[in-house]
């Protein structure tokens, strides 16, 4: 049961925070999914909302994960209710004040699940240009790569499409790619995610391409609707393909729901990735 890629399901990466095999797996305490994501063969688990989760069920997360072996996936830095802080766009002392006790949460969540990555999204205020905002998350990302870095940890930038999260610092990859050379530092890097880069720019292999060097973690998601992939128009096997052929051995976090929820989807879901994956590991 083993795979190409490393996939990683997630836990519940969104509220209502519900996990992505909770009907396989016939239980939604995580760390049943995580028993489950190792039994399927998975490399990972995706426990994006463990800021939001007690520190008692972080480690125990944590710990199945460790026992398991598998690589804990990318948590968010903050809770989500401060998704759209501002303070990332923000050039002061204030700002980088509520940026260091944030990370500093962050870093207490994530040595208790295992994680070395932080998803760090930002809010911008419509108000203001966004170029003044985006230079000012330069200055703070400089800031707080020096945190992360003390910390073992590394900053993952991610875009998100104005569809789905509006008033957001990045939305674009060319943006966040002139953001990551512009902060310059080994502790930021990028999150591709299918779903938000298809819906800002279309042309997913491109943008891959030009972000490469920038990217640590890739997710997936169809568009639309951020479903399972082949509930869309994302063509997966030829962007699992690339993966393969440029030896990427990252997670690919399995960011999406289903959609019809429930047992057979799931399985088909499953069974769906399984034909993917085995296509990507064919030599072209």
């Amino acid at each position: 049961m083993s795979w190409f890629l490393r996939f990683a399901p997630h836990l519940g990466y969104r509220p209502p925070f519900q996990p992505l095999f909770s009907a396989l797996a016939k239980s939604e305490d995580p760390v049943d999914q995580v028993g489950f994501a190792a039994d399927q063969g998975f490399a990972g688990v995706l426990y994006a909302a463990a800021r939001g989760r007690a520190p008692e069920e972080q480690e125990r997360v944590g710990k199945a994960i460790a026992a398991h072996g598998l690589e804990a996936g990318c948590i968010l830095y903050t809770t989500f209710d401060q998704l759209r802080n501002l303070s990332w766009a923000t050039d002061s002392a204030d700002a980088r004040r509520w940026i260091a006790a944030e990370l500093a949460q962050a870093s207490a969540a994530a040595r208790r699940v295992g994680a070395r990555r932080l998803a760090v999204l930002g809010g911008a205020d419509p108000q203001r240009p966004i170029a003044y905002q985006q230079a000012a998350f330069v200055r703070n990302l400089r800031f707080a790569a020096e945190i992360a870095a003390r910390d073992g940890l590394t900053l993952c930038l991610e875009t998100l499409s104005r569809r789905s999260v509006p008033d957001m610092l990045l939305q674009h990859m060319a943006d966040a790619v002139a953001v990551a050379n512009a902060v310059d530092h080994p502790a930021v890097r990028l999150i591709f995610d299918t779903s938000h880069v298809q819906i800002m720019d279309g042309d997913l292999l491109f943008h891959l391409e030009q972000a490469w060097d920038h990217i640590d973690i890739v997710q997936i998601a169809d568009n639309p609707g951020r479903l399972e992939p082949g509930t869309g128009e994302i063509n997966f096997a030829s962007l699992l393909q690339f993966l393969a052929r440029r030896g990427y051995r990252g997670l690919v976090e399995l960011e999406h729901g289903w959609r019809e929820p429930g047992s057979e989807s799931e399985r088909r879901g499953l069974e769906a990735l399984r034909r993917l994956d085995a296509a990507a590991s064919l030599p072209t």
